[in-house]
């Protein structure tokens, strides 16, 4: 096990902690130079060297790798134990040597790599494995199918990280999944001479700070990216490890004691595509409560005020934008509202403001979709992934505009300390990567951004997962029955099936659908995720039913039970599209795993919210008319209605992730201390 770094914390000349050189001292705080996002002509030129990069023969070379590898790991299996120990010092060493080029070593190391996890996790790994693993240590965009062991590539990469003694970070779905994967993998990092730990959401920051001396650490990007920013305001203007050896050396104290980070080298992203595209969308925010007795009253207040308005009269809805707009005469019905109060509002624009928020909260923040009530609180739901958020909160009074409106106790504003996006801070590592079962649609992006090209990892064995064509209607109670027969069909033959729904709103209906033709399910959403690990682990039994709220992004293979495969496997049912072909295709990836049956269908409707947001108003309106009239093909028309609609979301996604990104770079310098460092700078000692 790898003993725990020095900390450099300097309280005084008495009890101060051993002096480190400047240079080991800057690793706490050394990133990566970002420079700006290539757009216009350089960025056509920029995608073409991305497309070089992510070329086939690329794949081809590391696959034909991978299998001479595999002949290699073969023979490492005969080798003494005094054999082994012998080559594992020898790897660790020039790893070790070679230290931020450590993927260079990896090659050579690979055989004993997978010895190791051999004898310690009795899992010999796959040529498919090896390839990923090698793609990972040149740092690339890895898409490999989902049950083809990414958890044991990972960390055969991973150790190879940390034998070069810079961090080295696994980045995973959530803390269980961090939690678990450290606990299952210890025993092959203690065989490689290596610490590994997990980051949990309660830990202390004295927890944090000794678990991240680990030589691997697994852990969610939100923690990670919150402790980063938490040590840039602990550190303020002393970010700069030569002050910090300076006041180290004068004896002076500063306030940078509560860092936890030893530094940013090493990060190898699980559910890539979830972590670096989904949740880049929203940037994360350190913040305090400011007590303000008069922001609750008047989120009361404009919440009643904005009761009173009427959709059509008084202001107009965008649902594709989801923007609010008062019109003249909500402005008119404002001011008169405004007239008689006193305070803050009688401001009116300041009153208008906040209605304007009222509004959005009542309009495009839905109970049971975007958030849940818990105990008289309101918890956001991830949209990805179905997961509850406790203790995240919408900004810009947004989130007490939702408690007003649901005549619940209203929380203090927060005040921002830093903000900081996570595609911003993603490309602060020296060396990033990722995997995922669905990142080809996404590599143009990833490439622009992250400057990660994509390596395609082929299937150990052939997929045969059956996809039906798209099931099209024109109601949603039509699309509701049609679900509901599909079940019940597929039931009466034993399959196991995983049904996909967008909210939690939407799984409970489809719940007491099933109840009403006496079919015994199990659900998992935001409000039922107690036993998440066990009704995953059942999902693939004869006959289960499991309803799940965007399963995509959960990171947890559904293996099929005794004798489901006789029966056709595993059934996906996605009962509404999503914003992104991509997370479609990432729930029918349930399915069929390392060749095994299985099958999937898409059910659309008219009314889904996908094609009213996105499909246009002329479209909607051609399309409206030729599916009420039943006039011939209506269905070839919906189908490609769904599709343009699709593809536009996917637009408005890329655009809204390249303006924040922008809008981060231009903001984090004011936010994370850059007017402080520029201020220390002209301090004179």
């Amino acid at each position: 096990m790898e003993k725990p770094g020095i900390e450099a914390g300097m309280a005084g000349r008495e009890g101060r902690h051993k002096f480190i050189p400047p240079r080991s001292e800057a690793l706490r705080t050394e990133i990566r130079p970002v420079d700006p996002v290539p757009a216009g002509l350089d960025g056509l030129w920029h995608d073409c060297a991305g497309a070089w990069e992510s070329r086939r023969s690329r794949s081809q070379r590391l696959w034909a790798k991978a299998l001479e590898l595999e002949a290699l790991c073969r023979q490492s299996e005969a080798w003494h134990e005094h054999e082994f120990k012998e080559a594992m010092r020898t790897h660790r060493a020039r790893i070790k040597r070679l230290g931020a080029r450590w993927g260079a070593g990896v090659e050579a190391a690979m055989p004993c790599l997978v010895e190791a996890a051999r004898r310690t996790l009795h899992l010999r790994a796959y040529p498919t494995q090896i390839m990923g693993a090698l793609a990972i240590s040149e740092g690339a965009l890895v898409e490999m199918a989902t049950g083809e062991g990414k958890t044991l590539t990972i960390a055969l990469a991973a150790a190879a990280a940390g034998w070069s003694g810079k961090p080295c970070h696994v980045i995973t779905a959530n803390d269980y999944l961090a939690q678990r994967d450290a606990a299952d993998f210890s025993r092959f990092y203690q065989l490689c001479g290596l610490g590994v730990a997990s980051v949990r959401a309660e830990m202390t920051p004295p927890e944090r700070r000794m678990t991240y001396q680990a030589g691997v650490v697994y852990c969610t990007g939100k923690e990670l990216v919150a402790d980063y920013l938490r040590d840039q305001i602990a550190l303020g203007p002393y970010s700069d490890a030569h002050r910090r050896a300076m006041i180290y050396l004068l004896g002076r104290h500063y306030s940078g004691q509560g860092a936890v980070l030893r530094g940013l080298h090493t990060a190898i992203v699980d559910e890539v595509d979830n972590q670096l595209i989904d949740e880049a969308a929203t940037p994360l925010i350190i913040s305090r409560h400011a007590e303000n007795e008069a922001m609750k009253t008047a989120c009361i207040a404009a919440d009643r005020c904005a009761a009173g308005l009427l959709p059509g009269e008084h202001y107009a809805v965008n649902e594709r934008e989801k923007e609010i707009t008062i019109n003249e005469a909500g402005r008119k019905l404002i001011a008169e509202w405004c007239e008689d109060k006193t305070g803050l509002l009688n401001a009116q624009d300041w009153v208008m403001d906040l209605v304007q928020q009222s509004l959005q909260a009542r309009h495009f923040f839905l109970r049971d979709k975007q958030y849940v009530m818990i105990d008289g609180k309101v918890v956001i739901v991830d949209e990805y992934t179905g997961r509850l958020m406790p203790g995240r909160s919408w900004r810009l009074g947004l989130h007490q505009a939702v408690e007003a409106k649901e005549a619940t106790e209203v929380s203090e504003p927060s005040e921002t300390l830093a903000r900081l996006s996570f595609q911003n801070f993603y490309r602060y590592f020296n060396h990033l990567a990722g995997i995922s079962g669905t990142a080809r649609e996404s590599w143009r992006e990833f490439w622009r951004i992250y400057g990660i090209s994509l390596v395609e990892v082929p299937h150990y064995k052939p997929n045969i997962r059956e996809d039906a064509p798209l099931r099209l209607f024109y109601s949603e109670d039509a699309k509701w029955a049609a679900v509901v027969e599909e079940i019940d069909q597929q039931h009466r033959r034993g399959r196991p099936i995983l049904v996909g729904t967008r909210s939690v709103d939407a799984s409970e209906r489809l719940g007491r659908l099933l109840q009403g033709r006496g079919m015994v399910y199990t659900i998992l959403n935001a409000v039922r995720h107690e036993q998440e690990a066990e009704i995953v682990l059942r999902a693939g039994d004869l006959q289960t039913i499991t309803i799940a709220t965007n399963m995509a992004g959960r990171g947890t293979d559904i293996r099929l039970g005794p004798g489901a495969a006789n029966c056709g496997g595993l059934h996906v049912i996605l009962t509404e599209g999503h914003e992104s072909a991509r997370i479609d295709r990432q729930l029918k990836g349930r399915a069929a795993r390392q060749g095994s049956p299985g099958s999937s269908v898409v059910f659309v409707a008219f009314s889904d919210e996908l094609i009213q947001r996105f499909l246009g108003p002329i479209r909607k309106r051609m399309l409206k008319f030729w599916l009420s009239k039943r006039l011939p093909g209506g269905a070839t028309l919906l189908k490609l209605g769904f599709k343009i609609a699709q593809r536009k979301a996917e637009k408005k996604g890329r655009r809204q992730r390249f303006m924040l990104l922008k809008q981060d770079q231009d903001i984090t310098k004011n936010l994370i201390g850059a007017k402080a460092k520029s201020t220390a700078r002209s301090e004179a000692f």
